[in-house]
């Protein structure tokens, strides 16, 4: 449920267009400027980095629908040229080529149109400029937040942005969850109209921890290094072996614990295997479009900004042994799992090729 959750998330802010004065079933407003805090500051893994000049956020935006562009694209397109080519060369396609010009056209369209336009969707997916991480820069004071090639940077100012968490429910064949979400919103001056937001955080559950996320970066903003507990460490994301681990904290979040292992219960074998089976190798092509897919550079102010000398004061929880492990693909019993959930998913996705194209 992680990318529903994600995409109902955005839903529920990008369908607000006001923020209420008081909290209720929506959601409640959070304390800024010198308001007292009322959570104690935690990362809760929405940090990647953290230093003296700014805060970088760990990246949750809709990579999944990228992988899936790109595997079923490729997919598709395979699909398309062997089954209706097998139809034509077989002969089961009976038209006058020469003599019927629209018949022609159908037929070339069908043949050529629908395999190349997944081609173009595939490439696409894994071209287009993929979002850096949110920034946060503590230098300027503001976050900066990619939006798409038409609008380019948004730049909101810290000081002037209006936190709140906002709560939502979604119910689906593999269950029912709900989640919340840390919003910052910028209003129109004298209004509680929202002109802009952004959301530093993925969902989190329980409502404290997107609190606990904002009092992380309030502490930052304004307090001592001290203050702020270490933040974990996050697998890498440039290094393909650590795919199965960050497989196991986007897709499973809290079904699976510190050390990888999967928590007893029916529904998280169900979901694990349902989503093992349907998503592995889209999310294993979202992974790599991450790795791959071209960034906007940062603007020329934050890059300068982002420069800093000396000890870094903040701290980073050392990697374990076991995280190690994770993270260079080697930890037994993971690896284990997700090749059992590659086989899956390869059978179902190789059963329907045949399907299609054999019994074309």
């Amino acid at each position: 449920m992680t990318r529903t959750a994600n995409k109902a998330a955005r839903d529920l802010l990008l369908g607000m267009k006001e923020l209420p004065e008081q909290g209720g079933g929506w959601g409640l407003l959070l304390p800024r400027g010198g308001d007292p805090a009322e959570q104690s500051p935690h990362a809760h893994g929405a940090v990647h980095g953290i230093n003296p000049a700014y805060l970088e956020f760990v990246p949750h935006t809709s990579v999944s629908n990228r992988g899936m562009g790109v595997f079923y694209g490729l997919w598709f397109a395979i699909v398309f040229v062997l089954m209706l080519g097998s139809i034509f060369v077989r002969g089961s396609v009976d038209i006058d080529l020469n003599e019927y010009l629209i018949s022609t056209f159908l037929v070339f369209f069908v043949l050529v149109g629908f395999p190349l336009a997944c081609v173009i969707w595939a490439y696409r997916s894994a071209r287009m400029p993929l979002a850096p991480p949110v920034i946060l820069s503590r230098t300027l004071r503001k976050f900066y937040v990619w939006v798409d090639r038409k609008r380019g940077w948004m730049v909101l100012d810290y000081d002037e942005l209006h936190p709140a968490v906002f709560r939502s429910a979604i119910v689906t064949t593999a269950g029912s969850a709900t989640f919340f979400v840390l919003g910052l919103a910028k209003l129109v001056p004298g209004t509680r109209r929202i002109a802009d937001q952004v959301n530093p955080a993925p969902p989190l559950f329980p409502a404290e921890r997107p609190e606990q996320v904002w009092e992380f970066i309030r502490t930052y903003m304004d307090g001592t290094p001290d203050a702020l507990p270490p933040i974990d460490p996050m697998p890498p994301l440039q290094d393909a072996r650590a795919d199965h681990a960050r497989m196991d904290r986007l897709l499973l979040q809290d079904m699976v614990d510190e050390h990888h292992r999967l928590k007893p219960g029916v529904f998280n074998k169900i979901y694990t295997w349902f989503w093992g089976g349907v998503s592995y190798w889209t999310e294993r092509c979202a992974l790599w479009v991450q790795r791959t897919a071209p960034r906007p550079e940062y603007p020329p102010e934050l890059r300068e900004a982002m420069q800093w000398e000396g000890e870094n004061p903040y701290r980073t929880r050392a990697p374990t042994a076991e995280e190690q492990q994770a993270w260079t693909g080697r930890l037994p019993h993971l690896r284990r799992r997700w090749l059992a959930a590659a086989a899956f998913s390869t059978l179902i996705y190789g059963s329907m090729f045949l399907i299609m194209t054999v019994g074309a």
